[in-house]
């Protein structure tokens, strides 16, 4: 696959993705999240800094999913970010798909990047607590989006881009909640239990572990080699996968694509 194409489009979406008031729009909502934060923690139950930077988190996930399937399924930023590079420069399907997917990719861990720092920030002027922990959990964040950004590109290969979201929902919410479904069942149902543990997106494996991540990162790293394993081979499949249903439904009658 031609590298200089692929990175071309990558920054073109990445661009796009930046100057969309989408990005702007989630940032503010989360920087919202820490005010709420701090305006209740006085009733929580437990220690304030905790309290904030859950509910922050908590924002920062929603957001962030909303932003991978919009975007992924190209209900948000489709045409507008590749229209003029596409006439300029015309690329195949392949490349688009794959450098769409990559300055998507990038634009996410960017949004990850800025709520990370803006919570470290906080928690060190308010708190003055550690914040070796918060790389780490924004890790496990962008590995998560991640994956959901690629079931969406994969939908959007198939079908128009407002029924790609909602497959994307679906898909995704099948996937996290098959990971807290009991493993034993019914002997029948083995083969489809196996081939929906293949298929479906494993979110539930990308989650920070209940006891938490340790705020050293040499303790932290090897936690965090697995999910990545995982989520970057996961994606890797799903936008392969896209790369080769694309031609196909292309050609397909009525079929449009970024629409």
């Amino acid at each position: 696959m031609p590298i200089a194409p692929l990175t071309a489009t990558a920054a073109v979406v990445l661009r796009g993705f930046v100057a969309e008031r989408s990005l702007l729009a989630a940032l503010v909502l989360v920087l919202s999240g820490f005010g709420a934060g701090v305006l209740v923690s006085d009733a929580s139950l437990g220690p304030g800094a905790r309290f904030e930077s859950n509910v922050a988190w908590v924002f920062a996930e929603v957001l962030g999913w909303s932003l991978a399937l919009t975007h992924g399924a190209g209900v948000v930023g489709g045409r507008g970010v590749l229209g003029a590079f596409g006439l300029a420069r015309p690329v195949s399907s392949g490349l688009l798909l794959a450098g769409r997917f990559l300055g998507l990719a990038a634009g996410l861990l960017l949004y990850v990047a800025v709520v990370g720092a803006t919570l470290s920030a906080w928690l060190a002027v308010a708190h003055g607590s550690a914040t070796a922990a918060v790389p780490g959990i924004g890790w496990l964040l962008w590995l998560r989006l991640l994956v959901i950004l690629a079931v969406s590109t994969l939908f959007l290969a198939l079908v128009r881009p407002a029924v790609a979201m909602a497959l994307a929902v679906l898909f995704s919410l099948a996937g996290w909640l098959a990971g807290s479904l009991p493993a034993a069942g019914p002997a029948y149902l083995q083969p489809v239990t196996r081939l929906a543990a293949l298929v479906l997106p494993d979110l539930s494996a990308l989650d920070a572990p209940i006891a938490g991540i340790p705020g050293s990162l040499s303790e932290a790293a090897p936690m965090l080699v697995g999910p990545t394993l995982y989520a970057i081979l996961y994606a890797v499949a799903m936008v392969a996968a896209a790369i080769a249903i694309f031609p196909w439904w292309s050609r397909q009658p009525g079929a449009r694509f970024l629409e």
